[in-house]
């Protein structure tokens, strides 16, 4: 008998190969973990959806990014159960782009003038035109005898052929058996897979899902699938991911659910925002969210979104999408030229769509599909085609994928994001996602005012100015500081708070920096210059609701030296 993965959580993993020679970009990595043997490529971040069904299955949909040789892509994934007609689709980029546009942290900055400065006008102005508002958006088999080897089941979706490959409990080393198997049968494996491999395959019994293209398709063709499989809570096995990844590699996960998903096994972060340039705040939150991760040990996620799901309900595939689709659909086109210009303008961008051309027109038999697709214009009249055939294959190939993430999404009633970044070194324990009903939304909206501190003896362009932050506490500045976030700053803890998250109950503070983020800031402000003539700066009092604590502190004399907090660190780290 087989012996099946047991554990309360099944797991999903994406690993590619890429062949030598390729050359990987920061923006477009290898999209699984395992790389070229020769030339190990970095990873970019890796971003994956979770949706628990409430049926003792998880849907996850990956995103694979890869470049290198069509011929040398392999995509590997240990799985708990084998899957099923209608288990493994596709999904599409587009899906991701907008999901991740609609959630991303978003860091508002307004402006309002306080006083009256001399001259009488109001009349501040800066390099950054920071008195507008602004908007940061951050950015049972039989096994042969031999290999002791079975393919539990096997198929195409898209541009992929699949196998499912289950191993016999018997074996001694049932991952040097599966990576023979497919070093066999033609994928691309390193050897050093066997042992990253072995946990899964050997320890919990897990299947093993292998993917590469079919013969002829280019990395073009390359899209996120979507997977359903047996588990009670999504898991991502990041220990494999340590062989291929970049230092900080970014991991974004959303997972939709009842309610509030938590890391289970990782810490929960809460970011010190006067760490975050509130200026232009893509240009430090990676590294913010960075220093975060390191600061709790290298294990924690950032909870960017969590909300109702129905907030998202028209942002994946939108209600205008299917009504351009259907006016498409609708329209009597005279010629597939006109046919053509309307389809390409809508889909060009979008995966599939050259999928669904080519097997819905008929070309002359001396035209290759790559020279239509070179020239559309130059074959049109040569085409014979079908509207019918070709709207189908759209809805299949390009619509339909999109359509799915949306209706992930809006089948369950809660939505959540978290991101964090992760070091080799970081990638010991996969991180699995519980539900906790009983914490608080997260907004992914930031909002903080900037108050311009006029007074008679000043003109508004000399006046200094303060940032009042949601979370608490002040930044201060001078007129030639706007669109200058203090680098003073960056000595500051990266986190607010550190927080042990269960799948009940409120959060557990394993530490809070907040007093001596506190006395930092105190430092800091009274240091900055006043301008002459200056009244003084106003006396606010800082309020900081943490979990509806809603404490009220004052400003300590003394900042947090960089010892002593190394210290708490050190003794954070070992407490867990």
């Amino acid at each position: 008998m087989r012996f099946r993965f047991t554990s309360s959580f099944g797991s999903i993993l994406a690993l590619a190969c890429a062949a030598a020679g390729f050359h990987a970009t920061p923006a477009q990595a290898c999209g699984g973990f395992f790389c070229s043997q020769v030339q190990p490529v970095n990873q970019a971040a890796e971003r994956i959806i979770f949706a628990n069904n409430g049926d003792g299955s998880v849907t996850a949909v990956i995103q694979i990014m890869y470049e290198g040789p069509a011929e040398n892509f392999s995509w590997l994934l240990p799985i708990s159960t084998v899957p099923a007609e209608g288990d493994l689709t596709l999904a599409s980029d587009i899906a991701f782009q907008r999901l991740q546009q609609a959630t991303n942290p978003q860091y508002n900055l307004t402006t309002r003038v306080e006083g009256r400065c001399g001259g009488g006008g109001n009349n501040f102005s800066s390099p950054s035109s920071a008195s507008r508002d602004s908007a940061n958006t951050v950015p049972a088999p039989s096994f042969g005898e031999e290999s002791g080897v079975s393919v539990a089941a096997s198929g195409s979706v898209g541009a992929f052929e699949w196998v499912t490959l289950a191993l016999d409990p018997e074996l001694p080393e049932p991952a040097d058996a599966a990576v023979r198997w497919l070093t066999d049968n033609g994928y691309d494996v390193p050897e050093s897979s066997k042992g990253l491999l072995a946990p899964y395959l050997q320890d919990q019994g897990m299947y093993l899902l292998a993917l590469r293209l079919t013969k002829g398709a280019d990395v073009g063709s390359i899209r996120p699938i979507v997977l359903r499989y047996a588990a009670e809570l999504p898991m991502i096995p990041i220990k494999l991911t340590a062989v291929a990844a970049n230092d900080d590699m970014g991991v974004m996960t959303w997972v939709s659910a009842p309610a509030r998903a938590v890391p289970f096994n990782y810490l929960g972060l809460e970011l010190n925002e006067a760490r975050i340039n509130w200026f232009n705040a893509a240009s430090n939150y990676e590294a913010v969210v960075t220093a975060a991760a390191n600061d709790a040990g290298g294990q924690g996620f950032v909870t960017e979104f969590a909300g109702a799901s129905s907030t998202l309900a028209n942002v994946i595939w939108t209600t205008a999408d299917e009504q351009s689709f259907q006016s498409l659909k609708g329209t009597v086109y005279s010629s597939f030229g006109a046919l053509f210009e309307s389809t390409y303008s809508q889909y060009q961008g979008w995966d599939g769509f050259w999928e669904a051309m080519e097997r819905s027109v008929t070309l002359p038999a001396s035209v290759r599909f790559a020279d239509f697709k070179s020239c559309p214009s130059c074959y049109s009249r040569q085409i014979q085609f079908s509207p019918s055939a070709l709207f189908a294959a759209l809805e299949a190939d390009v619509v339909e994928p999109v359509r799915r993430v949306q209706q992930l999404i809006d089948a369950q009633p809660y939505l959540t994001r978290l991101y964090s970044t992760l070091s080799a070194s970081d990638m010991t324990v996969d991180p699995v996602f519980a539900e906790n009903a009983d914490l608080d939304d997260v907004d992914n909206v930031h909002s903080a005012e900037r108050v311009i501190e006029c007074n008679d003896d000043i003109e508004q362009f000399e006046a200094g100015w303060r940032i009042e932050l949601p979370q608490g506490g002040i930044v201060r500045g001078t007129a030639n500081d706007v669109g200058n976030w203090p680098t003073a700053l960056d000595s500051q803890p990266p986190n607010l708070r550190v927080l042990q998250l269960s799948a009940a109950g409120p959060a557990g503070v394993l530490q809070d920096y907040g007093a001596d983020i506190e006395a930092a800031l105190g430092e800091y402000n009274a240091d900055v210059p006043r301008p002459e003539g200056s009244g003084g700066f106003c006396n606010v009092a800082l309020g900081r609701a943490q979990g509806g604590a809603g404490a009220t502190l004052g400003l300590l004399a003394a900042g947090l030296t960089a010892a002593a907090r190394r210290r708490r660190s050190s003794a954070l780290i070992s407490r867990r």
